[in-house]
């Protein structure tokens, strides 16, 4: 196979047609949901604004078991092309990083948060960090959940695809892609996601799993694999030692516990035993998924080994399937990742209009359109700071944002009104000023992600402690 492909000389009028009409059925799915959104606000003329921003962004609750399977496992997966990007470097390290640790981290928040989260009474991850923490700190964390939800590793996954398509340079791609995404995701709040979500949900299983069966049909199997790969791509841990590896689990932890689009979803559920049963369907989904885009990966590896990691499975891809399914794999591409994209812009653009306030319009259209703006130029100007690095972009951003919320959000879950807004924040700022230290010093070879965890906990725990020996000392002078 060839190493450099002009992509659109692999397509055909079919193809084109094809890709044209997933695009097509994404658009109209987010038209109907739209056109509903419509037709329940004019019947709500009389509720209270916090009922409509209910219904705007969490659907009214109303979440049914098919609709919110398919949206939480749609938005979860926005890095097809990142995720194979892993694959192809690192083999099975990616199913390991990428898929086990995480569905640990679901299962522990499918049995130990979904239904607690529910009885709060909240409508976004801030509001229920407000009740935890108090109100100065829950407003610092929107800050920080604003920043950890830019939609970077998905901006660089829209320009990866559209470079590739169209031989653009990068950041032209990812402006185009934004731009695209930010005027189609104005109207229908989170109804609209949700519907296109489901359409997604549909095609991407298509895709994927046609390019596996087409690749063990052309190549064979594993023994094909393991001749054609590096042997470290069949090492869990790759060319990673295993503390690098595990800060994976740690990040998917802390991520998930962490991830406002997890808790929209879980609070927009009709009932508990839809969000419960929900995220436990949605593993199995993401089991298959995430085999398929590890062997994606594999075969990219193994038949073109020299290409370039951007955009090494998109090529290779697009070189194994037979017209008309090429056409369908990239509508499916090009789907999935604006489906997730759109939804954290949208959790971003929340988090400026309603958590912080700091975007008020009477019109929420008004609001969502400026909130939009800000959130979308924050995220280019990251995009082209990481140079589309997805893994450094999302452990860097990730990690950091865990580091600063991960053990005050689990103190206060046991402890509420434990955490003070003073404690917060200088845990927060300590946690970032060692973040930065340590990785422009570089003291020994271990990952920042474990330096912020250590001081976020001592920095909370410390102050604590020595309340609790002075007023023993109080108490017992004479001992």
């Amino acid at each position: 196979m060839s190493q450099d492909v002009a992509v659109w000389s692999f397509l055909n009028f079919w193809d084109c047609l094809i890709f044209l009409f997933t695009i097509g059925i994404t658009l109209l799915s987010v038209l109907y949901g739209a056109f509903v959104k419509k037709r329940i606000y004019a019947g709500q003329e009389n509720k209270t604004a916090e009922n409509s921003w209910a219904e705007y962004i969490l659907m009214g609750r109303q979440l049914t078991l098919p609709l919110f399977v398919s949206t939480l496992v749609a938005t979860w997966y926005g890095d097809i092309l990142g995720v194979t990007q892993i694959s192809f470097q690192h083999g099975i390290y990616n199913f390991l990083t990428q898929g086990i640790f995480w569905y640990i981290s679901y299962i522990l928040f499918a049995l130990f948060l979904a239904k607690a989260v529910r009885k709060m009474d909240v409508v976004t991850f801030p509001d229920l960090l407000s009740k935890l923490i108090g109100s100065g700190p829950g407003q610092f964390s929107a800050i920080l959940i604003f920043l950890k939800t830019l939609p970077v590793t998905y901006a660089i996954g829209v320009g990866i695809f559209l470079k590739t398509l169209f031989a653009l340079s990068f950041p032209l791609a990812v402006f185009i892609g934004l731009c695209f995404v930010f005027f189609y995701s104005l109207f229908g709040g989170f109804r609209a996601i949700v519907f296109s979500d489901f359409v997604q949900f549909i095609f991407m299983y298509a895709g994927v799993i046609s390019v596996v069966l087409l690749s063990f049909s052309q190549f064979g199997g594993v023994g094909y694999l393991m001749d054609h790969c590096p042997s470290s791509h069949f090492s869990l841990c790759g060319s990673f030692s295993v503390a690098d590896t595990f800060v994976w689990f740690f990040i998917a932890i802390s991520t998930t516990f962490l991830n406002p689009t997890f808790y929209q979803r879980c609070l927009s559920a009709t009932s508990d035993k839809v969000a419960v049963r929900g995220i436990f369907i949605s593993i199995l989904f993401w089991v298959g998924f995430d085999i398929c885009t590890t062997l994606i990966g594999l075969y990219a590896k193994a038949s073109l080994p020299h290409a370039n990691p951007l955009n090494a499975s998109l090529t290779y891809c697009l070189q194994i399937l037979p017209n008309g399914l090429k056409g369908l794999f990239l509508g499916a591409v090009l789907a999935t990742i604006l489906s997730t994209l759109d939804s954290f812009l949208f959790i971003s653009s929340t988090v400026l209009s309603y958590d912080l306030g700091i975007i008020r319009f009477k019109s929420k259209f008004l609001a969502h359109l400026c909130s939009s703006l800000i959130t979308g130029a924050f995220t280019f100007f990251v995009v082209l700071l990481y140079e589309g690095n997805f893994e450094m972009a999302w452990r860097m951003i990730k990690g950091i944002f865990a580091a600063c919320m991960f053990f005050p959000f689990i103190i206060s879950w046991f402890k509420p009104q434990m955490i003070t807004t003073l404690s917060f924040t200088c845990s927060c700022f300590c946690v970032l000023l060692g973040v930065v230290l340590w990785n422009f010093y570089k003291p020994m070879p271990l990952d920042a992600f474990y330096v912020g965890q250590i001081i976020s906990f001592g920095s909370l725990m410390i102050p604590t402690l020595w309340r609790k020996l002075n007023f023993k000392i109080a108490i017992f002078p004479n001992h």
